[in-house]
């Protein structure tokens, strides 16, 4: 297959599960036609940063295919992505793996009144520009902590969001960007040892077990993050201060999801 053939085969697949979910929301090609145009001209203006090049709307027409005052109309009213999602990860990240909050991957209860509490010196300890009180407020909207008495307890620390929020969808978004990178990097073998990429499918397994083995995945998967937790955040600058003189930078990511897909009901009437 011509190269041209195959990376259109290939956009058409990562494209189908954005269309369905598009459909079952009611979204019409108009919008999703923008917002594509929207994305082409931010990864263009991403990549000629990265490559430090100069910034001009030819470059970036020349780039995505689009004409230039498409490309002048998206630059002046893109907004630069929020950063929320991973600052609350961190903040449970560090809460997990830290020995100052934490044994063996078990998180403390942590004091949370007052600028000097537990709590407040684990936000200090991601980034001083964060507010303890404002962190507390959204850990709490999203369900992870619970108050109890005078302190404050992790209740799920394997951070999963659920419900229609933007925060569930901008966790999605983020695990496909992963997951398409993963992969693209073992197909051009840019790393002498390839990343993880595993998928194991049944498709005629006893319904009447769905709760069971829902339950069963949860629990292995949240074991298995809090393991990578504590390995991994040992090699953490920003969490072990012994590996401060250590060159860093590097990100590192393990993903997991399942899926319990129930066979559709038939009207055996139609």
């Amino acid at each position: 297959m011509p190269i041209h053939n195959a990376s259109s085969s290939i956009i058409k697949n990562l494209l189908r599960p954005a269309v369905r979910f598009a459909l079952r929301r009611g979204i019409k090609v108009r919008t999703i036609v923008e917002e594509l145009k929207a994305l082409l001209v931010e990864e263009a203006q991403r990549e000629l940063t990265r490559s430090k090049e100069e910034l001009t709307v030819s470059k970036l027409s020349v780039m995505t295919g689009l004409q230039r005052r498409d490309v002048q109309r998206i630059s002046s009213s893109h907004a630069e992505p929020t950063e929320h999602l991973d600052l609350m990860t961190r903040v449970v990240g560090m809460w997990t793996t830290s020995e100052r909050f934490s044994r063996g991957s078990k998180p403390h209860a942590l004091s949370f009144e007052g600028p000097s509490s537990d709590f407040a010196e684990l936000v200090k300890s991601v980034s001083m520009d964060l507010n303890a009180s404002t962190v507390l407020f959204e850990l709490e909207r999203l369900g992870l902590v619970k108050r109890s008495g005078p302190e404050l307890e992790l209740v799920w620390n394997a951070y999963q969001i659920s419900g229609d929020s933007d925060d569930a969808y901008t966790l999605l978004e983020r695990d496909i960007t992963y997951l398409v990178e993963a992969v693209d990097a073992n197909i051009t073998r840019s790393a002498p040892v390839p990343n993880l990429h595993i998928s194991t499918q049944f498709d005629n397994v006893t319904t009447a077990e769905a709760c069971s083995i829902r339950e069963w995945l949860l629990k292995k998967g949240a074991d298995l993050h809090a393991e990578a937790r504590e390995f991994i955040g040992s090699l953490d600058k920003d969490i072990n201060p012994t590996r401060y003189a250590d060159p860093g930078g590097m990100k590192v990511c393990l993903t997991s999801f399942s899926l319990c897909e129930l066979p559709e009901v038939r009207d055996e009437n139609k």
